[in-house]
């Protein structure tokens, strides 16, 4: 009776519920039905991904829901990784500009599939491309709840009904709706999680409430999500390790001298590398996020149904970041020793200490609403109409990061260090050979002597708005012939902006270290001490590395507030001529915002930040299918074509040259003329088009040679659209001298990476739940984007007064001026492949079965650490991998022992300090060993208990340069424990 009485009562707030949301919602998310919604267990979970692998027309992976509410792992990436040719990103900058590094807190946050990186990768809400507020094309997983994911669908072979087909791969994320499961559906969750190594326990909690009424005629789905995630991360940090020529003592220009070099010097000319800024950080990080869903469904007629879907997140990362740093000049080294790659692996340099104190932001918002209406027109044609819109903020509220630097140094020998930094051989940590003032390794800290220095501020935001129509018809004659025919409308605005300290030069207002270590009035104030008593330990610093003992063994930890509200509160005393406003330029102008500086330390606009991104594709699109046999074999062919016309309309702010005049004084240069607006503001929108058309075809081939064995033949052609930061319109020109006028910018010309992609493969489906398959693929991709110059003209435009340098020959002409400008340009092709194997097994009734796989992958075009050309190239994400689940599930009770090998690999170019002579630093991953632990016991039929254990072994994330010993971050995470119970009703 009380669980009648209990139904009713969800049944009724359900219903009035739908009926006021039917009156006052917008449409939302929606598109095809899932088949199931609800499976059961491990092994339930396993067999309907492979239902989805054999039955898909194309080359399909898929990771489905357990239960309502239990998707396999917390995290939707970490899920991922365990799919043949998926790696995972743990590492990320710093939230909100921090200047401690890329740092990680364990979490998977984006993949790359066979090679190709985030942004070569789309990723869609049930069909739906996604909204996000991250600065370019890449989704950032870990924002998505998986609590109530019903299935990710991996589509490594394109289909021409969803998209363009990224390169990587499509990622369908498919959510629960009512008429998935008609009835009552409930689904509860409650948890704890907490790091053993941060400490403090974090509340989860979850929920899902779907009904049907009127004959299942109508329905709604409610469900939210909160989760707190607390970490602490250990973290050594190299911010850029900078290539440099060695020159001859007599060179002014030499970055290194051969006199600074100890023992015999190297040669003129020999390439070396080293850190210019070292640091130590301990970091507390905490991640909230809240999520929410409302489905609505009705078929008013048997031939008619409609859905209302809203799908809404809020991901906010608080990160409390302190350390020591130590800044290095190349110039300022002595008593230099290098290894056999040219790596300085040991020096000495006078220098101050710094300490800092950080508080690093990051909130991420996302919501969407659409509607879909499928018509049975008749028993055979199907027509769909779908419209979303979407948006995606990174800052919204504005939250500034702050970098608040204390320290002490620079007023004589007795308060500066003399050191460097020892780059041990193997698994070592870097480390310095002395710390403290005057070399007093005693007095490194609670000193009485710290004082203030800089503090770097910072602010972005970004909204992204996507708007998208899709009408579609399918039509279907029997179960061998069918065939989908449709249009597509996708616009999206991306708009991006920032504020700092560095443009209004505030970061410097108290500068210096102050008196206490013997710095002149208007280099730093004195702090109060009470404000530095805290520190944190480095004894076994980070998991895995040895060297903890060469660290300090104690570094400030003091909150960045204090000290920032305390000079605040100073009113400009003692502060710095930093700030003055330049003559004649406007104070009302927002990028001058805390000129002069006004006591308060201010973040003002950068207008070279500004970007906005209009992007219109228009798309029309044929997907058939037909059964057939080859043989007396069975054969499916599925052909698809897709033409996709994309306009772009882009836009910074910028100066626009009008006019070169030759300077009188100097014959051979230019003085460049700017446009200005009726205020004589030269700093103005800078606009550019351009648009591309591509038609995109597709070819499956399946032939089922016997009841059990496929082999299957994929050729297609991809696309990825250039990263939205290479397409800033806006140049500056860096030198202009008649005959070499040069430039540095955006291209907003850039085409689209084009991959032609082949893939053959065999799937034996030897039992129940158990396959093993083997896939080779074959990538050729071309419009890969460096850095290179590029030859373009300004027009007639140039005036000369007299006869120089060409092209003025005469006074008073009017000549053309050419110029030479540096920026990202569509240059080489390479060709990425690579084997994928895996292997299913259930043994039988037992409950026991493993999951198997591995991934090989290569190109011809692999990174030479000895080119130092500045546009060199190489493909970058190509890392081996292989997972191994084992688990048990029977009788109620569950267990799953998760292992996974990434392969070090490079992930990018470009440190954070990027000032090498060679053009941008590579960036490798370390080779990673990730092992995860999780059992659950069905207390009841609608009980569970559950704990899992994520990172058993405490791996770590590290990162180095062009050599294995220039490391750039190693970060030790920590393990998570989740223990909690699942209800379902």
């Amino acid at each position: 009776m009380k669980n009648r009485d209990f139904r009713t009562l969800l049944r009724s707030g359900l219903l009035g519920g739908a009926c006021f949301a039917a009156m006052a919602t917008v449409p939302a998310v929606a598109q095809d039905s899932m088949e199931t919604v609800i499976v059961t267990g491990i092994r339930g979970s396993l067999q309907k991904s492979l239902d989805v692998k054999r039955e898909s027309a194309g080359l399909v992976d898929a990771i489905s829901a357990e239960d309502i509410g239990k998707f396999p792992d917390v995290n939707l990436a970490e899920s991922m990784m365990r799919i043949p040719g998926i790696t995972v990103t743990r590492g990320r900058g710093t939230a909100s500009g921090g200047t401690g590094g890329t740092s990680s807190n364990g979490e998977a946050s984006e993949i790359t599939v066979r090679g190709f990186g985030p942004t070569f990768n789309e990723t869609l809400f049930d069909g739906r491309k996604v909204a996000t507020g991250t600065g370019n094309r890449a989704f950032d997983f870990s924002s998505v709840s998986s609590d109530f994911v019903s299935q990710i669908a991996i589509l490594k072979t394109p289909d021409a009904s969803l998209n363009a087909g990224a390169i990587g791969a499509t990622i369908n994320i498919k959510f629960p709706k009512p008429f998935d499961k008609p009835g009552l559906v409930v689904a509860a969750s409650a948890s704890g999680m907490v790091s053993p190594e941060r400490g403090d326990m974090a509340p989860n909690g979850s929920f899902l409430i779907s009904d049907t009424f009127a004959g299942d005629k109508f329905g709604i789905l409610v469900a939210g999500s909160y989760s707190d995630v607390r970490t602490r991360q250990n973290h050594i940090n190299n911010q850029g390790w900078e290539g440099k020529t060695v020159g001859a003592n007599t060179d002014a220009n030499a970055a290194f001298k051969q006199n600074q070099f100890a023992g015999t010097p190297p040669t003129i000319g020999t390439p070396v590398w080293f850190t210019q800024d070292y640091g130590i950080y301990h970091e507390i990080e905490n991640v909230e996020r809240i999520q929410g869903r409302v489905a609505l469904q009705w078929r008013p007629t048997d031939t008619i149904e409609i859905t209302l879907n809203d799908n809404y997140s809020r991901d906010n990362d608080h990160q409390a970041q302190y350390g020591y740093s130590v800044w290095f000049n190349s110039g300022s080294m002595s008593n230099i020793q290098i290894d056999k790659n040219g790596t300085i692996v040991n020096f000495q340099q006078t220098t101050p200490t710094d300490f800092q104190g950080q508080w690093n932001p990051q909130l991420l918002q996302y919501n969407d609403v659409g509607a879909n209406i499928k018509w049975n027109l008749s028993d055979n044609f199907l027509l769909t109409l779908d419209v979303d819109h979407a948006d995606g903020w990174s800052n919204p509220a504005g939250q500034v990061g702050i970098d608040v630097d204390v320290g002490y140094g620079n007023g004589g020998p007795q308060y500066n260090t003399v050191m460097g930094i020892v780059i041990p051989e193997g698994h070592g940590l870097p480390y310095p050979t002395f710390y403290g003032p005057g070399n007093d390794k005693s007095k490194f800290i609670n000193n009485g002597i710290i004082g203030s220095h800089v503090i770097p501020m910072t602010m972005g935001k970004t909204l992204d708005t996507v708007n998208q129509v899709k009408l579609e018809g399918d039509w279907t004659e029997s179960d061998a012939v069918s065939l989908k025919v449709g249009f597509q409308y996708v616009a999206e605005h991306k708009n991006q902006d920032s504020w700092d300290s560095f443009q209004n030069n505030n970061w410097q207002a108290y500068g210096g270290y102050g008196p206490a270590s013997g710095n002149a009035p208007g280099n730093g104030v004195a702090l109060p001490q009470d404000f530095f008593k805290n520190s944190f330990s480095t004894s076994d610093f980070i998991s895995g590395w040895s060297g903890s003992g060469n660290l300090p063994p104690a570094i400030l930890q003091y909150d960045p507030w204090d000290t920032l509200n305390y000079l605040n509160g100073l009113k400009g005393v003692g502060a710095s001529n930093c700030c003055a406003l330049t003559p004649g330029a406007d104070p009302n102008d927002p990028s001058n915002v805390g000129r002069p500086f006004s006591g308060t330390y201010q973040v003002a606009y950068n207008p070279g930040s500004h970007q906005v991104l209009q992007e219109k594709t228009y798309s029309g699109f044929v997907q058939g299918t037909v059964k057939s046999s080859l043989a007396k074999m069975p054969l499916r062919v599925n052909f698809g074509v897709r033409y996709d016309i994309t306009e772009e309309n882009v836009s910074g702010l910028g100066r626009t040259v009008s006019a070169f005049n030759q300077i009188p004084s100097d014959l051979t240069a230019w003085d460049t003329v700017y446009v200005a607006d009726a205020n004589g503001k030269q700093t103005l929108p800078v606009n550019a088009t351009h648009s591309y058309q591509y038609l995109l075809p597709n070819l499956d081939l399946t032939l089922s040679v016997t009841d059990t064995l496929d082999l299957r033949l994929n050729v297609s052609r991809t696309l990825t659209r250039p990263p939205i930061g290479s397409l800033n319109p806006v140049t500056n020109i860096s030198t202009a001298r008649l005959g070499s006028v040069t430039a540095s910018g955006g291209n907003p010309d850039l085409l689209p990476f084009l991959s032609d992609n082949i893939d053959f493969g065999a799937q034996w489906y030897y039992a129940q739940n158990s396959y093993i398959s083997v896939n080779s693929f074959l990538k050729g991709v071309d419009n890969f984007i460096i850095t290179s110059s590029r030859s373009a003209t300004y027009g007639n435009i140039g005036h000369c007064v007299a006869p120089g340098k060409a092209p003025c020959t005469a006074a008073g002409q009017i000549v053309e001026v050419p110029y030479t400008v540096s920026g990202p340009v569509n240059g080489p092709a390479a060709n990425v492949y690579g084997l994928e194997v895996a292997w299913q097994h259930v043994f039988g009734e037992t409950g026991f079965g493993f999951n198997l796989n591995g991934t090989i992958v290569g190109t011809n075009k692999p990174y030479n650490p000895l080119d130092r050309n500045i546009s060199g190239f190489a493909v970058t994400g190509l890392a081996d991998s292989a997972n191994l689940m084992v688990f048990y599930d029977k009788d109620g009770f569950q267990a799953r022992l998760a292992a996974n090998w990434q392969d070090s690999y490079l992930d990018h170019f470009g440190h954070t300090q990027a000032g090498s002579d060679f053009g941008a630093e590579p960036v490798f991953v370390n080779t990673s060993w990730n092992l995860d632990f999780s059992t659950s016991y069905d207390i009841t039929e609608q009980l569970t208990g559950y704990v899992s254990v994520q990172n058993l072994t405490g791996s770590t994330y590290s990162t180095h340069g062009r050599y294995s010993n220039q490391l750039l971050d190693a970060v030790d995470y920590g393990r998570k424990i989740i223990f909690g119970a699942h209800f379902k009703l």
